[in-house]
């Protein structure tokens, strides 16, 4: 991701806020998180899994939020109300500011998020059916710290103080996605899936519509998921860009064949933080 010289001077500030407040126990919120010094490497993951979503949303769904050391935020911005929808869903990014960015290195401080492995918070299971469980990955330069919460902020009987905490900080993001001035997100990898698509559409139907299949390798060489009847594959470079351009004027009932078998694709960036074609998120 590039750097503009404006996102520089950003940056350049930020750093100075940062080193003239306290942290817990540390001179400095920079020192006591043990944050990554390049800007541009990923700060905070916020990810959804779980509860009743269709498998086609499963397989395809991604990170909800992506926040950079610098302040960038990649998130989905507001979708078309058509149907059907664009093949392409909405990537933005915007560019937190000052106050908000360190009321989340605050909070992040507060929950303690530097010390913490992997925790995984089902204190709600008891009083909430079918949610889905919100998982918050923060790095640092120790590697990665996941907190995981099922049907965070739809309850708050919990007996861990840090995850009223968790639930405001991911609030807060999430509205600041929905206040920025977002542009479009340009990806450098995208992860492409498929399925064979008998079955899935009437053929009646005049919204269903095909194209040719664009992939430069067959549906049989694409790697297996672990959803059944899934395969995956990724691109980047100008194999992605070309991808990109024949899946611009796709949407959601667009099926593609190959010889005499329709396929079913889904398109998302593939962050950096991200194992190509992994495991599906349960």
């Amino acid at each position: 991701m590039r750097i503009t010289p404006g996102r520089s001077l950003f940056v350049v500030a930020l750093i100075v806020v940062l080193t003239g407040c306290g942290g817990s126990g540390s001179g400095s919120l920079a020192d006591s998180l043990n944050l990554n010094e390049d800007p541009s490497s990923t700060l905070l993951v916020v990810e959804s899994g779980g509860g009743f979503l269709p498998v086609d949303l499963v397989v395809n769904q991604g990170p909800g939020l992506v926040l950079m050391r610098d302040g960038t935020l990649i998130g989905q911005g507001p979708q078309i109300e058509i149907f059907p929808g664009p093949l392409l869903a909405n990537w933005q990014t915007s560019q937190l500011d000052q106050e908000t960015l360190l009321f989340v290195l605050e909070e992040l401080d507060a929950i303690g998020f530097d010390e913490i492995d992997q925790v995984e918070n089902n204190d709600a299971a008891n009083t909430v059916a079918d949610a889905p469980t919100t998982t918050v990955t923060f790095y640092n330069q120790d590697g990665e710290h996941s907190f995981s919460v099922y049907a965070l902020g739809l309850d708050t009987n919990t007996s861990d103080a840090r995850v009223p905490i968790l639930a405001n900080l991911v609030q807060e993001l999430f509205d600041a996605a929905t206040r920025g001035t977002g542009a479009d997100y340009q990806p450098e990898r995208i992860q492409v899936v498929a399925r064979d698509g008998a079955g899935q559409f009437d053929p009646a139907d005049p919204t269903v519509n095909f194209r040719d299949w664009p992939l430069p390798l067959s549906f049989e060489e694409m790697g297996a998921l672990d959803i059944e009847g899934w395969r995956c594959a990724t691109f980047e470079g100008s194999e992605m860009e070309q991808l990109l351009e024949v899946f611009e004027g796709a949407n959601q009932q667009t099926y593609w064949t190959e010889g005499e078998v329709d396929h079913r694709l889904g398109v998302r960036p593939l962050f950096s933080f991200e194992e190509p074609c992994a495991p599906t998120l349960s």
